[in-house]
């Protein structure tokens, strides 16, 4: 099956952005160690004020109150609506098994049932393909990336998802965390998505 991705624009993507700070930096070495009287040091300083420039669009999400980091992980729940949708059928968290830090810590700061918010264009850290993410939310209300929804699903819930997110609007499902050690794996409701 020959499913269509999604992917960030390079602007947005922590490699590109990386990559553009160290090749500033290289490039303002190299005017500086050139001959060049006037034009070298005026060339380095901008050369090396774009590099600081970059720097700040990488790092500035990190330190917004509400922002997202680079994998568009939410912070905080408040101000969003969530709409709890009746699962018809039980998938599994897909790349579940790089997150079980997170679904441990999940698991240990909730009593009774567990429920999930599903982020659209999210990432895996430093990747650059956007897919609906599925986060635990905590007993204590903290957000934990479980993993991602199947491919299967992944491009036809993300429109109905970011069509939501427009309106301030998530949808919580149910999950199960399977298994009592690690490795866990994660299952959740899906339904119909409101319109």
């Amino acid at each position: 099956m020959n499913l269509t991705r999604r992917w960030k624009p390079f602007w947005r993507w922590e490699a590109f952005l990386f990559a553009m700070v160290l090749a500033l930096a290289i490039a303002a070495n190299f005017v500086t160690c050139a001959d060049w009287p006037v034009v070298g040091p005026i060339l380095a300083v901008v050369l090396l004020m774009l590099a600081v420039v970059i720097a700040v669009l990488l790092v500035l999400p990190l330190f917004r109150r509400n922002g997202r980091d680079s994998e568009n992980t939410r912070k905080s729940l408040e101000g969003v609506e969530l709409l709890e949708i009746e699962p018809t059928t039980t998938l599994r968290v897909a790349e579940s098994e790089r997150r079980q830090n997170a679904i441990d810590a999940a698991a240990a700061k909730t009593s009774g049932p567990m429920t999930a918010v599903l982020t659209p264009d999210a990432s895996r850290w430093l990747g650059r393909e956007l897919r609906v993410a599925v986060d635990l939310i905590g007993g204590d209300g903290q957000i934990y990336r479980a993993g991602f929804v199947p491919r299967e699903v992944d491009l036809e819930l993300g429109a109905g998802l970011r069509a939501l997110a427009t309106r301030r609007t998530a949808v919580v499902v149910p999950v199960t965390i399977n298994g009592s050690r690690r490795p866990f794996t994660v299952d959740f409701g899906l339904g119909p998505l409101p319109d």
